[in-house]
């Protein structure tokens, strides 16, 4: 996780998740994890960084499903910017932290500034799904 920059986004104020070394996860043990389950193959793309450095790298692709666990506001709004645009109507976006106050409050934030009115869907006491709409 990065250092929280509260200037910026305020919700993240006090965050000390960067300071959880549990969250901390090598390349190498994502690749093994994916390769114990059978799903390393071409088709996989391992992007290494932070989401505001990564995720504006990935050439305009479309979506199906799109799975956000980013516990922080400014990671949440990272990951909605840059993926949302390209979910495809009728796909799902599922946000992992919808429990914690900054994730939340990113994801209303995000919904209300793009006119987002679809149903959120509870999944259990953090996680909320919804189906982006067939059509605008």
């Amino acid at each position: 996780m990065p250092p929280p920059r509260a200037d910026d986004y305020p919700a993240d104020a006090g965050a000390r998740l960067h300071q959880a070394h549990a969250l901390s996860v090598s390349l190498e043990r994502v690749q093994e994890s994916f390769r114990r389950y059978g799903l390393l193959d071409d088709q996989v793309r391992f992007l290494k960084g932070w989401f505001k450095d990564t995720l504006p790298t990935i050439p305009d692709p479309s979506w199906a499903v799109i799975r956000v666990d980013c516990d922080m506001y400014e990671s949440t709004m990272d990951a909605l910017v840059n993926l949302y645009p390209n979910l495809s109507p009728g796909g799902y976006l599922i946000v992992d932290d919808y429990a914690l106050d900054p994730c939340r409050a990113a994801v209303h934030d995000f919904r209300r500034e793009h006119g987002i009115r679809e149903r959120i869907t509870e999944i259990d006491w953090t996680g909320i799904y919804w189906r982006r709409a067939r059509s605008p």
